[in-house]
């Protein structure tokens, strides 16, 4: 299992997309140059910038527009993110999240009071 960050997509168009932030950090926009582009009206061909800085994941508004929201607050210029905030770009929402806990929670677990499957599942334990 993987022990870094996620953006799922919670609302808008990509809505259950989950998408890893890699080590050199992850821009998003309009742009095919971004790492992660999200066509939508009221997003900037450049909109903002994750990146990792000492131990943390940092959010920057690279002169977009229409901003970018973390947990409904506008980010003026850059913002230090932690697990479980949720950022808006235009109708898009993500929430962080650690990569772990999202595949533990997708994991398949056998049916309750069924007889035996021949399909097989993975298990996963939660420790």
């Amino acid at each position: 299992m993987s022990d870094g960050t996620i953006l799922l997509c919670v609302e808008g168009a990509m809505k259950g997309r989950s998408i890893e932030i890699p080590e050199e950090g992850l821009s998003i926009g309009r742009d095919p140059a971004n790492g992660l582009i999200l066509r939508e009206d009221g997003i900037s061909r450049f909109h903002a910038k994750l990146h990792f800085d000492n131990g943390s994941l940092w959010l920057r508004d690279v002169g977009s527009r229409n901003g970018v929201f973390v947990n409904e607050k506008r980010v003026q210029e850059h913002k230090a993110l932690t697990v479980g905030d949720k950022i808006a770009f235009a109708q898009q929402i993500f929430e962080l999240r650690w990569a772990a806990d999202e595949e533990t929670s997708q994991a398949e677990f056998p049916p309750q009071d069924e007889g035996p499957s021949t399909t097989k599942r993975r298990w996963y334990w939660p420790f």
